[in-house]
């Protein structure tokens, strides 16, 4: 749906901010513009506002890839204000400016949730997952992929549908799902198998 060049693909699949600038300038240099390349630096700012493409230390969609799933599971008592965080994401990371833009910004918006998504779904692999990010004792091997689960369902059709975002997030949902299918040849099944618990 959207395709881009495999320069571009290379670019996505880095998860080191600092590396991914180094093949961003490489990339608007090089490769033919195919309508994106504004939003993409763009995005990278935005996602990344330190001002220092030398040594990043903020990643704001890495962020609300654990911060949503925490939005879904206090919703039921803050949902006026969980829903007001989401959408002050959605305006000041681009993501709105993004899709307003059409095709051109919604490809760079797409590739770059999936970006933030692969950078979360690497750190769900370690030992330290949702120990470091949630503040829980760490799964053993065998509930870490059932929890990686849990965790994509919640930050996307999870909170999207709970706080009646469901539109506004549609685009972050397809990204996120895409990465986490791409992630793991049974990530389909198992997101299959709970959907049809929660029902």
């Amino acid at each position: 749906m959207y395709k881009i060049s495999p320069g571009w693909t290379a670019y996505y699949k880095e998860i080191q901010p600092e590396r991914r600038f180094q093949l961003l300038e490489t990339l608007l240099a090089e490769e033919a513009d195919d309508g994106s390349n504004d939003f993409r630096k763009h995005l990278y700012f935005l996602r990344h506002p330190d001002g220092n493409a030398e040594k990043v230390s903020t990643d704001l969609y890495l962020w609300q890839c654990v911060n949503f799933g925490q939005i879904y599971d206090t919703s039921s008592v803050f949902k006026k204000s969980g829903r007001r965080e989401i959408e002050k994401f959605l305006d000041d990371a681009g993501y709105s400016e993004a899709v307003k833009a059409g095709p051109d910004g919604e490809r760079a918006l797409y590739w770059e949730i999936r970006n933030a998504a692969r950078r979360f779904f690497k750190t769900c692999t370690g030992s330290d997952y949702r120990r470091t990010l949630f503040g829980l004792l760490g799964p053993g091997q065998k509930d870490q992929k059932q929890h990686m689960t849990l965790d994509t369902w919640k930050m996307t059709e999870g909170v999207g549908k709970r706080l009646g975002l469901e539109e506004k997030l549609a685009l972050w949902t397809q990204a996120v799902m895409d990465e986490y299918k791409d992630a793991d040849p049974t990530a389909s099944d198992r997101m299959n198998a709970l959907k049809s618990k929660s029902r």
